[in-house]
Parts: structure tokens; sequence; C-alpha cells
């Protein structure tokens, strides 16, 4: 268990987030870590991803944030509901 206790709110068990995926980590091995893609307003995006201890991150064009978008949740992701 972490060092960092844990928060009961509304029966729901909260922790910060590098607790969890420090708890985790086994489960982000071999596949390059955890990362987010930061989608901003103007469909730019920030890919960020681990080096180390620390967060790079790559600013990602329109063109480049929609590849991005299709790489992670196919096609699927751009039909409406």
């Amino acid at each position: 268990m972490s060092d960092v206790a844990k928060v009961m709110v509304a029966g729901l068990t909260h922790e910060p987030l590098p607790s969890a995926i420090a708890r985790h980590r086994h489960a982000f091995e071999g596949s390059g870590g955890a990362y987010a893609l930061v989608i901003m307003p103007d469909g730019t995006s920030f890919l960020c991803k681990p080096n180390g201890e620390q967060m790079d991150s790559e600013h990602l064009d329109y063109d480049a944030t929609i590849a991005k978008i299709a790489e992670i949740y196919g096609l699927k992701a751009f039909r409406g509901a």
C-alpha cells in the first residue's frame, strides 16, 4: 500500500494518481509505459510519455492528433452516437 492516505468520499476510494500508477506499474511494463494525449480546443494535442522520473511531451498538429486518436481507439472513435 502506498504511503499516501486514501480518501473515502461517497463510498468511493480516491488516491493520488502517482500512487495509483506506482501500485499498478507492472501493468505498464513492456507497453512503453503510461501516456496521456491532451487535446487542446484548437484540435492540436500534446502526447505526454514518461522519461524516467519525468514526463516528456510532443506537440502534435491537427492531422497527427487525428491519426493518434485513430491509432488508440480505431475508426469507431469517429462514428456518431
